[in-house]
């Protein structure tokens, strides 16, 4: 376990034990029939599109005072209302609305007022707020006042769960509850990847003929930018007359010599068999010593076009392609031999992205593939512009396909070697049912969410998951549309669940 939810854990226990010592207080704030034990506060949970209402109230009765504690939260954060006046206005059936006013919160998130409804009936229930930045209206549907000395009605639980979890608790967490969405998601198969050169972009700079280093120009360093044709090195030809500048010459020029002389004897050797004079043979030979030839031509032409000999015999060595030099295998002064590496350099304006199919998936592969991966140290997502390869063979070892894509680089942020966490598209489900990732609970390879039936009551609910993409989960059994999920801060109710099942009493302590 990580030190991050290491300290989460012992922090929900923590609050889960200082409210567990700070026990339940109703007396503070619930009314005189409650607290004689005539009849249970009744809770309400209501919804606006910017707050959720959690009150608790005396079963009103006719002429005499009722109190009620309002927990009001921001939906947007879900912290609590700190500041501001609240309205509470109750229209009967008949007559004129009676309003109550509370200047501001007696604590935060918790407004307190004690009402005195003259006539008995039912009234519809309003809630103003005119907090500074957040003005609001929420509206409760029914309050039934009895008459005086009729029995009260009975308090209800507004929906109870199993899991008590306070708002005081609630609103001092990283905590959010929000109703599941419907979203477009697609179906992913997820793998690792590398970052590799393009195949054409990256070359590896060779002595062309033995000789030092020379002193006279500084090698380029790691990370220096370089262009086609620029030089990069200088080498010094060896201290004995025939080398350098002057021996690749000698040698460019002798191999050209024996090409045309290779070439004189085949069209000769081929006149004569055509006038049926030489035999076959004899142009065949001829066509092997000239084909030999070539081939000794062929590396020197390619020498004498990449290093351009100075007067004092000295090889200038030019860089074969434009990009950044990755590599330094030489230094100045030192000896190197023909053909001996002395830098390498890779264009990183593109890069491929090798991932590995498992062989689970090679399905996917005769798809139109596209995919967006992630690598260590940037929080970047990233996406590729273009599938370009799906390989033939499975790799022995991992038993994955290789699959290429190509990814602009122009920033320069992605280096080569990087190893990647790469999802591949594979398919799409249209308007599914969905939460954050952060809203499943995982226990016994079984997933869970929790939702809240009411302000301060949840329950542990399974259910069975889909695709993930973008950070939501799809689900396809076990939540309704219009259900409250727990999708920040659900370790913390499992903790409550568990103190619960300890037999902690988890009081109001208003």
């Amino acid at each position: 376990m990580s030190i991050y939810k290491t300290a989460m854990k012992y922090m929900g226990i923590l609050l889960v034990l200082l409210f567990t010592l700070s026990g339940c207080n109703h007396k503070e704030h619930a009314p005189a029939a409650a607290a004689g034990g005539e009849a249970e506060p009744i809770k309400v949970t209501a919804y606006s599109a910017k707050s959720e209402l959690f009150m608790e109230y005396d079963p009103p009765v006719a002429g005499e005072k009722a109190g009620f504690l309002i927990h009001l939260t921001r939906l947007a954060d879900f912290k609590p209302v700190t500041e501001g006046g609240l309205k509470m206005v109750f229209t009967p059936s008949a007559g004129e609305p009676v309003i109550f006013t509370m200047p501001a919160p007696t604590r935060a998130g918790i407004y307190k007022a004690e009402a005195t409804l003259a006539n008995p009936g039912n009234y519809s229930l309003k809630l103003i707020t005119d907090g500074k930045g957040f003005a609001d209206e929420i509206t409760v549907s029914e309050v039934q006042v009895s008459n005086k000395g009729a029995k009260p009605a009975e308090g209800h639980a507004g929906g109870e769960g199993a899991i008590a979890y306070l708002k005081e608790q609630q609103w001092v967490v990283d905590f959010m509850v929000t109703q599941p969405v419907k979203k477009d998601l697609g179906s992913f198969v997820t793998t690792t990847g590398e970052l590799v050169p393009v195949s054409n972009a990256e070359a590896t700079v060779a002595a062309p003929l033995a000789g030092t280093i020379s002193t006279v120009k500084q090698l380029p360093f790691i990370g220096k930018k370089v262009a086609k044709g620029e030089v990069v090195a200088m080498i010094d030809p060896p201290i004995r007359p025939d080398g350098g500048i002057g021996q690749l010459g000698a040698a460019y020029a002798e191999a050209k010599n024996r090409v045309a002389l290779a070439q004189k004897e085949y069209d000769r050797a081929k006149r004569l068999h055509d006038a049926k004079i030489a035999p076959l043979k004899r142009v065949e030979e001829a066509e092997l010593a000239l084909s030999s030839a070539k081939s000794a031509l062929e590396p020197l032409e390619k020498s004498m076009g990449s290093v351009k000999g100075e007067g004092s015999g000295r090889i200038a060595v030019r860089a074969p392609v434009s990009g950044t030099v990755v590599e330094v295998t030489a230094g100045a002064g030192k000896g190197v031999e023909a053909g001996q590496p002395i830098l390498r350099i890779v264009n990183t304006g593109t890069l491929w992205l090798k991932a590995n199919l498992p062989a689970t998936e090679i399905a996917t592969a005769g798809k139109s593939l596209n995919a967006t991966f992630t690598v260590a140290g940037l929080t970047d997502e990233f996406k590729p512009s273009r599938l370009v390869s799906v390989g033939d063979m499975l790799d022995p070892q991992t038993r994955t396909l290789p699959v290429l894509f190509e990814v602009p680089n122009k920033s320069g942020r992605l280096k080569v070697g990087l190893f990647a966490n790469v999802a591949i598209r594979t398919g799409s489900v249209a308007g599914a049912l969905a939460v954050p990732k952060d809203a499943l609970i995982e226990d016994e390879a079984r997933w869970f969410v929790f939702i809240q039936p009411s302000g301060e009551a949840f329950d542990r609910r399974e259910v069975k998951v889909g695709v993930e993409d973008g950070g939501f989960v799809q689900i396809t059994s076990g939540l309704k549309g219009d259900e409250r999920v727990v999708t920040r801060g659900a370790y913390y109710v499992k903790q409550a669940e568990s103190a619960a099942k300890g037999g902690a009493d988890q009081g109001h302590a208003h």
